[in-house]
């Protein structure tokens, strides 16, 4: 009986494989027919409707998105306008400019000038102008956040000069990069972590009875990077007020370097009760930064605004 049940059932699985082969083979033109029929059907659809859209951009609703793409360009414009307003620069500011006389009818002028952005940094031209004339035109550079003070040394005037103003212009902004620098305050801090120590003032004579000044300080280069050309703003003070200012430029300072700076001061000498210093490096400027033994400039530039 086992033996029966299992060839009943194999000649069961054949004659329905037979059929289903017999089937195939007589309806199989039939199919390929309705197949082919499907897919110009398809085929027609498609083209129809691109031809709808075709003429429906170009014939029924031509004026109509003409309108729509105006009113978007415009409204859109004024869109970007607004944002371009609310995240554009803002202005530079300045302190009154000081007239410091250092003698033989040569003047010190100084101003303050400070940048409120955060996420922007300038470069641009700038110029005192006194009641006596004008200073030659130079440029500079001011960082984000940054306080600094700008200087025109030893004007020379044979009238006596009470009233100088700061004209800052050719302003050009640059906003910080922050695919290269993902957070000015940390990256400011690791690059000018220049500590200043025993800056001081001193009145001194020479070996012929004239007396002269002289300021020293340390500073200690406490960041990972070695820079050419660092400069240092000597700013001597009377209480809050600015009464003498110079400058000193060391060729370089590597990185964990502690170096010793001293100035002389000629002419007139203030009475002094602090001694600042303030350091001037471009942070944005490549070629500030000394590269390392075998380094290219790309190698440079990875390695000063990693992120």
């Amino acid at each position: 009986m086992e033996n029966g049940g299992l060839l009943l059932e194999e000649e069961k699985k054949a004659r329905r494989l037979y059929r289903l082969s017999l089937w195939w083979v007589e309806h199989r033109a039939v199919l390929r027919r309705i197949g082919y029929g499907a897919f110009m059907a398809v085929d027609a659809l498609v083209l129809a409707f691109a031809l709808f859209h075709l003429l429906d951009a170009f014939a029924f609703s031509y004026d109509r998105e003409q309108r729509a793409i105006f009113a978007m360009v415009t409204q859109g414009q004024s869109d970007l306008r607004a944002y371009t307003e609310a995240n554009k620069a803002s202005d530079l500011e300045s302190t009154p400019a000081r007239i410091i006389s250092i003698g033989s009818d040569r003047y010190d002028l100084y101003a303050t000038l400070v940048n409120p952005n955060d996420d922007w940094w300038a470069e641009f031209t700038y110029a005192f102008t006194t009641d006596a004339g004008a200073t030659e035109t130079a440029t500079g550079f001011i960082l984000p956040g940054e306080e600094k003070p700008i200087v025109e040394f030893a004007y020379a005037s044979s009238v006596p000069m009470s009233a100088a103003e700061l004209v800052v212009d050719g302003i050009t902004w640059h906003r910080v990069d922050h695919q290269m620098i993902d957070d000015w305050g940390v990256f400011a801090q690791e690059h000018l972590n220049l500590v200043i120590e025993d800056a001081q003032f001193t009145k001194q004579t020479d070996g012929n009875g004239e007396a002269y000044g002289r300021s020293s300080f340390t500073v200690m280069n406490k960041t990972a990077f070695s820079y050419y050309e660092p400069t240092f703003y000597v700013l001597l003070k009377r209480g809050s007020s600015v009464v003498g200012v110079n400058r000193a430029t060391l060729s370089e300072l590597e990185s964990g370097e502690q170096a010793s700076v001293a100035l002389n001061w000629f002419g007139t000498l203030p009475s002094v009760s602090e001694v600042a210093v303030v350091p001037e490096i471009n942070l944005f400027d490549l070629s500030v930064y000394k590269p390392l033994e075998g380094e290219n400039t790309r190698d440079t530039r990875t390695r000063v605004f990693r992120r």
